[in-house]
């Protein structure tokens, strides 16, 4: 197994690396402002009004999620903290929703001992609309780590360990527009895979696609290495194709964010780990939109601990792209890279101050970009930089900008302690079969049967190197089929959501044996065989 080291820059290989780049960095009059004291950086998005919403977390093993609304120069105009300050309150990510509201996917330990994944809906103003925790009280920890609106105005969580199989440990929620859960998807890799962990996912007009990171031997050997590994599925969840990059040609990695060009290729950012070497070095691996690998090219050569965390289109061609490197184990370089899309560095910059990693950029709607990251000289503080297109530091605006339009009230800066709603049945069609099974009795059956539809419905996918499973907690309706052993259909019938049972008078029906199938979405979610006497 890849086992990662903490690298020590010596400072002459740190000295000669600054100099080979020099030219290509840029220095400019810093656009620099902090937020804290006591959180950490985790998301900036651009809001509707121009302004910027930063997702924090106080650091420590309890305290708050952290929302920060500021205006186009960075200045904060009112802050929202979500918690108690007692549970851990774990923030990840926030998206601005269709509404121009905000969502935010995170983890809690309010409803028990263990940490739950949490779904989360403030409006426009800044108030809670609704909360909903994926409750798991069998799975010491899970985490919500990646919330994204759909087109049909619902969300999808990116999930790990969400489910009592420890080897599904890559999950796909999809919620309504008031939480309410609709379907979970599991992914596993085949037997040789092991330790996937996902990353990120990209919502599409046709088709999601998820990257994680997973271990994976090379031919011959035993053990595993990182390897990229993505998903493509459909807008239901079911897996189209998979990727496990670098089988074939030993390349070892970890990927963290991945960005789609128009013609739905796609390009994950991480780091390439040198077989041999303690370098790590920031890379771009590039995938087809057929799910076939294509290439990867490291943004920087002989590096120790470096990656790239974020980025975003510069224009069709061009990317910008927020990583950085080691300078000894407690502290790193943060740059930004100008690349084109064959991972070629055009330019650069490092930022003022020595953090922990750049945590996300976010393109704004000027062609310029903001950056978030963690500042701990001593005690940690949110760090936001913002540049132009020229990898300059930006300059202050000076013109009005209107915000928060959309509310009929200034917003108040307060503490939101929320109450979620509890989605307790999550683990049940995994560790309980029978919640998804058909069941019909008496059976053998000579007159009455009874038919019982199952709680949740399950479709397994075991085609190529990784197998899924959808659980379905919503739907409209079933139809319940029955064939005799010639294949010839002699009932169907239309079960809605709520109906949980039927009776059937097969008393007048010829002896023999019957196939029930229970379908949705044309396919068979559950079945049963019923000999008539």
């Amino acid at each position: 197994m890849n086992q990662k080291n903490s690298f020590f820059t010596p400072m002459r290989k740190f000295l000669l690396i600054l100099f080979c780049f020099l030219s290509l960095f840029s220095s400019a009059q810093q656009w620099m402002k902090t937020y804290g004291p006591g959180y950490w950086a985790d998301w900036v998005i651009e809001y509707y009004d121009k302004g910027y919403v930063i997702l924090g977390t106080k650091s420590g093993s309890a305290g708050y999620c952290w929302v920060i609304k500021t205006d186009i120069n960075g200045n904060m105009l009112w802050n929202k903290k979500i918690g108690n300050g007692i549970d851990v309150m774990f923030g990840n990510n926030i998206e601005q929703t269709t509404d121009n509201g905000l969502i935010i996917a995170g983890t809690t330990s309010k409803y028990g001992n263990q940490q739950d994944a949490y779904i989360l809906k403030l409006n426009s103003c800044g108030n809670l609309e609704w909360c909903s925790d994926i409750y798991t009280p069998t799975i010491p920890w899970d985490l919500g780590w990646r919330v994204k609106p759909t087109s049909d105005n619902g969300y999808l969580l990116l999930g790990l360990y969400n489910s009592p199989n420890e080897n599904l440990r890559t999950n796909l929620f999809k919620f309504d527009a008031l939480g309410n859960l609709l379907w979970h998807q599991a992914y596993l890799p085949d037997s040789a895979a092991f330790e996937d962990d996902a990353q990120d996912i990209l919502v599409n007009s046709s088709s999601y696609y998820i990257t994680a990171v997973v271990y994976y031997p090379d031919p011959g050997q035993g053990g595993g290495w990182e390897r990229f590994y993505s998903i493509c599925t459909d807008t239901a969840g079911n897996k189209i194709w998979s990727n496990i990059y670098g089988l074939t040609n030993y390349y070892h990695g970890f990927p963290s964010t991945t960005l789609r060009n128009n013609k739905g290729d796609y390009y994950s950012f991480g780091c390439h780990d040198i077989n041999g070497t303690n370098y790590t070095d920031p890379c771009i691996v590039k995938v087809l939109s057929d799910g076939s690998s294509s290439y990867n090219k490291d943004i920087l050569t002989n590096v120790y601990g470096g990656g790239i965390g974020t980025g975003d289109w510069l224009n069709e061609n061009t990317l910008i792209l927020g990583g950085g490197w080691a300078l000894n184990a407690n502290s790193a370089v943060d740059a930004l890279f100008e690349t084109d899309t064959l991972g070629n560095l055009l330019q650069s910059i490092i930022l003022d101050t020595i953090s922990t990693g750049i945590t996300n950029t976010a393109k704004t709607f000027d062609n310029k970009f903001i950056s978030i990251a963690t500042d701990c000289p001593t005690t940690c503080h949110i760090v936001a930089y913002k540049v132009n297109s020229d990898l300059q530091y930006d300059s202050v605006y000076t013109r009005h900008f209107t915000y928060d339009s959309l509310c009929p009230h200034p917003v108040v800066s307060d503490t939101i302690d929320p109450v979620c709603g509890l989605i307790v049945n999550v683990e049940e069609p995994f560790s309980k079969p029978e919640t998804r099974q058909l069941k019909v009795f008496p059976n053998p059956a000579s007159g009455m049967l009874t038919v019982i539809f199952p709680q949740y419905l399950m479709v397994s996918d075991n085609n190529g190197p990784v197998k899924s499973k959808t659980v379905y907690h919503q739907w409209k309706s079933t139809f319940l089929e029955i064939y005799n052993l010639n294949g010839e259909r002699l009932f169907q019938k239309e079960i809605p959501k709520d109906q949980t049972r039927l009776e059937l008078d097969v008393s007048s029906w010829p002896k023999g044996m019957y196939l029930f199938r229970l379908i949705y979405n044309k396919q068979t979610v559950a079945g049963e065989k019923v000999i008539i006497k």
